[in-house]
């Protein structure tokens, strides 16, 4: 099998790694912060806004990769701390209602530009 790197301008610009890579039948979406793809300018709104951006821009990067939101099996939700996690879970959950991916939630310091959410993601290319 041969990696792919996928990119499409309707995301935000990739520093030094590739947006996705789609590998056999899964595609690794990097992790994703609110980023506007339009500025390129990190976007530091309410953690639910943060959220749908981010879901939003993974959703364009999924479609240019051949694939949707409704393939993801798996994401890692980083968010800057657990007091977030109900806010983050109802905005997420909007673009999940049926058969959730998996998910992993964690805490930490320093997410990228000072935002509060960021997200990985594994899904099904076909």
């Amino acid at each position: 099998m041969k990696k792919e790197a996928i990119y499409t301008v309707n995301a935000p610009k990739p520093g030094p790694y590739s947006q996705a890579i789609k590998y056999g039948n899964l595609i690794f979406v990097a992790g994703q912060t609110s980023e506007d793809p339009g500025t390129g300018k990190p976007v530091h709104d309410s953690i639910a806004q943060q959220t749908e951006r981010i879901l939003n821009n993974t959703a364009a990067i999924l479609e240019a990769a051949g694939s949707s939101l409704d393939k993801v099996l798996k994401t890692t939700v980083y968010i800057s701390s657990m007091d977030h996690k109900a806010e983050m879970s109802e905005a997420y959950k909007k673009f999940f209602p049926n058969d959730p991916p998996a998910r992993l939630t964690v805490a930490v310091a320093g997410i990228d530009d000072g935002l509060d959410v960021e997200i990985d993601f594994i899904a099904a290319a076909e």
